[in-house]
C-alpha cells in the first residue's frame, strides 16, 4: 500500500514522497505563527489598556 502511495506521488503529481507532508507541516506553521501574532496583538493591547487606567487612578490619588 504504502508502495503504491509511492508511486502515485512520484508518477501523477512529479513531487518527492516527502513534500506533502513537509507542505502540510508548513501550513500548519504558518497557521500557528498567524494565531500566536494575533493573540500577542491582543495581550499587548489588554495590558496598555490596564496599564493606563492604573496610571490615571495613581494620577487622581495624587491629585488628591
Amino acid at each position: 500500500m504504502l508502495y503504491n502511495i509511492y508511486q502515485f506521488v512520484h508518477e501523477s503529481l512529479g513531487l518527492c514522497f516527502w513534500d506533502i507532508p513537509a507542505l502540510i507541516v508548513a501550513a500548519l506553521m504558518v497557521i500557528v505563527a498567524l494565531v500566536h501574532h494575533r493573540n500577542q496583538k491582543k495581550r499587548e493591547d489588554d495590558y496598555e489598556k490596564e496599564r493606563e487606567e492604573n496610571l490615571e487612578a495613581l494620577r487622581a490619588e495624587d491629585m488628591r
